[in-house]
């Protein structure tokens, strides 16, 4: 079986087995090690013995030397090596004793050779012992001589002790060789065992290990792979992450974020929230409502927290007030609880969407609807009630003239021909309001202009009031009517007097001024682009939001019932809008008004309009004796316009529709003048009308009439002709009449 296939239970039983075999073998050495300690120790305790019984021998021999020679020459000085050795003799004896140990036989020897020594010792004392007694050397003969014989038996016993210690020696040297050759070659054997096993795990264990280094290999590239796509898909979750993020910062709309389980606390806020609390996030974020708005209002959003997180349900907050650095704004919110699973945390998402501008659009739009609902009640009616005032002030102006001068019935000619024009010009002004009026726009450099008013201004306004005026060096010209400002420049400073009641200033000022996208997105009917400022100020008693959003509807006054007819804004309103402008009110109570018109900038040169001139009543002609044909469907001021005709001289011829008065073209009756209304049955206008005659009679002189305004106040008009707006007196239409006949019109 090849070895790559062996399990690795078997591998471990192969390397425990090795393992073994060297612990074996270890364990083999350690013992030989110990014999051969032993052995050298005694070996060693060998050596000392064999010392020992010299050094005995040499002390015993010293012993007897001394003895002898004291015996032989009497001389004490031979005493003294018998002492030394005689106390060396004791210690040698006591050094074999301790080398014996337990060796039995060593010790008998021992006993027997102290034995002999202590025999030794005392023949050797008596021959001392002789010689100190005075005997002759014939009677210490014999002690020498057993003396002697003492000596050789301890020799002998010396060398058998010296010859079995050697013999011994021997043989355990010879054993200890034997073991060593033994421990070497089983040390031998068990270690090429060894080797041969470990040899073979390794190699085992290094195919495992190249195995493992494949498989580590293959399991790296899967690691790198994964890893690959792991950074993929992290990229991807990064991009989403940003991508998300990216629109959340770019959602118009303010979005936030509570942890409801940390107090509703901001977590996550996004730039619109930042520009609706007028705050940096780092200002909101970590703080709850408490800390970042007013008392009531903050305990009102969280009781609404505490709702939706209750419920679990999304709910909607319309319209609801939040004060931030800028101001209230009016905010709509919609809040969605957010349950991030289990142990996940609890938070709050709100939706937030700042109202204040829609809402004033809004408004905006209402009053702007509301104005144009009247402006189109006011239209409708326009021309009913200018005829009814035409006739009315025809008849009455051509009665008057018939009447003597300070009758009863002349006063009341006078009156009711007042009342009438007074009606009228009341119409005039609810027109100018409609947007309706007939204009007659032309550059005009209001700078020049305001000089002549001013001076009529001071008039009218009286001392306790300083009129100062504030014009801009290189001030656009406007293309506007200059009657129309002047007109204005009258009503707003009549306005500004009332509302200074005991003196104050009054300030005139213009400017140029550009109107951007951002302004016209929050101001209705206002055109981006270039326009030319005019503005009226006060420093009276200011006006009330309520009333400013009020101001320019007709008929509305805070002066009471006899402070005014309330057309005098509505009026400049009106002639504003329908000129193109914008109109707009600043005003504060008890610090003054500001009202700016912004007058359309005139981009095409044209001859600008001189400062108006005094009337001189009466100095135009307005008699003749020309033939003047009159198409009026109203009969009544038809008649009414014939009388006024006839009495200044003229030939009148009538026709009541415009195919009537074709017919008269046709059928060459001799006329040098069409007078004509706008709007007339049959379903031809006054201007088709007069293209058909135009026609037919190139060189035809026509003068347009009209009480509906919205015919009247049409840009084409321009182009037809010049128009006279009923209702008019006998004097306006003979004007109107002779200046077309004199000037080639």
């Amino acid at each position: 079986m090849p070895i790559e296939n062996l399990t690795a239970a078997r591998q471990k039983l192969i390397f425990l087995a090795a393992l073994l075999l060297i612990v074996a073998v270890s364990a083999l050495s350690f013992y030989t090690a110990n014999r051969l300690g032993a052995l050298s120790a005694r070996a060693e305790r060998t050596h000392d013995i064999l010392v020992g019984l010299n050094n005995f021998m040499s002390d015993l021999q010293a012993f007897e030397a001394g003895a002898r020679g004291y015996a032989l020459t009497g001389n004490t000085r031979f005493l003294i090596p018998r002492e030394a050795g005689l106390a060396d003799l004791d210690r040698a004896v006591r050094r074999l004793r301790d080398l014996a140990g337990e060796d039995a036989r060593l010790h008998r020897r021992l006993a027997v050779l102290e034995r002999l020594g202590r025999r030794r010792m005392a023949l050797a004392s008596e021959l001392v012992a002789g010689r100190v007694e005075g005997r002759d050397a014939a009677a210490l003969v014999p002690i020498v001589e057993l003396g002697k014989a003492n000596m050789d038996r301890i020799r002998l016993e010396v060398g058998l002790a010296l010859a079995a210690e050697q013999a011994e020696h021997r043989r355990r040297q010879l054993a200890l060789e034997r073991q060593v050759l033994v421990t070497n070659a089983v040390m031998a054997l068990g270690v090429l065992l060894s080797l041969a096993a470990i040899a073979w795990l390794f190699t085992l264990r290094g195919r495992e290990v190249a195995r493992r280094q494949r498989a580590e290999g293959e399991l790296k590239r899967f690691n790198a792979e994964l890893e690959r796509r792991v950074a993929e898909r992290t990229a991807e979750v990064a991009r989403s992450r940003a991508l998300l993020d990216a629109v959340i910062e770019n959602i118009p709309d303010p979005i936030v974020l509570k942890d409801a389980a940390d107090g509703f606390r901001y977590v996550m806020v996004n730039q619109a929230g930042e520009r609706l609390m007028s705050m940096d996030r780092f200002e909101i974020i970590g703080h709850v409502d408490h800390e970042l708005f007013p008392a009531d209002q903050a305990t009102a959003f969280v009781e609404e927290d505490h709702e939706v997180m209750a419920s679990g349900q999304t709910h909607d907050y319309p319209e609801r007030p939040l004060t931030t650095r800028n101001g209230v704004r009016l905010i709509d919110t919609c809040k969605v609880p957010i349950l991030a699973g289990s142990g996940g945390g609890r938070f709050l998402l709100g939706i937030v969407r700042d109202v204040t501008e829609q809402r004033s659009l809004e408004a905006q739009l209402r009053q702007t609807q509301r104005m144009h609902a009247v402006g189109r009640l006011t239209g409708g009616i326009a021309h009913d009630f200018n005829n009814i005032l035409a006739i009315i002030l025809g008849n009455i102006d051509l009665l008057r003239e018939q009447l003597a001068e300070g009758t009863e019935p002349a006063e009341m000619a006078d009156e009711a021909l007042a009342a009438a024009s007074h009606g009228a010009e009341l119409v005039r002004r609810l027109l100018a309001f409609a947007r309706m009026q007939h204009l007659e726009p032309t550059v005009l450099d209001v700078n020049a202009r305001l000089p002549s008013i001013t001076s009529l201004l001071k008039r009218t306004l009286g001392e306790a009031i300083r009129v100062q005026v504030k014009r801009v060096d290189g001030l656009w010209p406007a293309l506007v009517d200059p009657t129309q400002v002047d007109d204005a420049l009258v009503n707003l400073a009549i306005n500004a007097r009332d509302a200074m009641p005991h003196g104050g200033s009054l300030t005139i000022e213009t400017g140029n001024a550009t109107l951007d996208e951002d302004y016209a997105a929050h101001h209705l009917e206002v055109v981006p682009g270039h326009y030319v400022m005019l503005a009226v100020s006060d420093n009276g008693t200011g006006m009330a939001p309520a009333v400013i959003a009020r101001a320019f509807e007709p008929f509305f006054t805070t002066k009471g019932e006899s402070g005014g007819t309330g057309l005098g804004l509505s009026q400049v309103y009106g002639w504003v809008k329908q000129s193109g402008g914008h109109i707009k009110i600043y005003s504060e109570v008890g610090h003054g008004t500001t009202i700016k018109l912004y007058l359309p900038r005139a981009d095409v040169p044209r001859e600008p309009a001189a400062a108006p001139a005094p009337a001189a009543d009466g100095a135009a002609p307005t008699a003749g004796h020309e033939t003047v044909l009159v198409v009026e469907d109203n009969p009544k001021v038809r008649a009414t316009v014939l009388r006024q005709l006839a009495d200044l001289g003229y030939l009148a011829l009538e026709a009541e529709d415009g195919e009537s008065a074709l017919d008269v073209v046709r059928s060459g009756t001799p006329f040098d003048l069409m007078l004509t209304d706008v709007v007339m049955p049959g379903g031809m206008t006054g201007y088709e009308l007069a293209e058909a005659a135009r026609a037919l009679r190139p060189d035809l002189k026509i003068l347009f009439t009209s009480g509906y305004t919205e015919l009247a106040a049409s840009a084409d008009l321009a182009e037809a002709g010049p128009l006279l707006s009923k209702p008019y007196r006998k004097a306006d239409l003979g004007r109107a009449v002779r200046a077309i006949l004199d000037g080639g019109g």
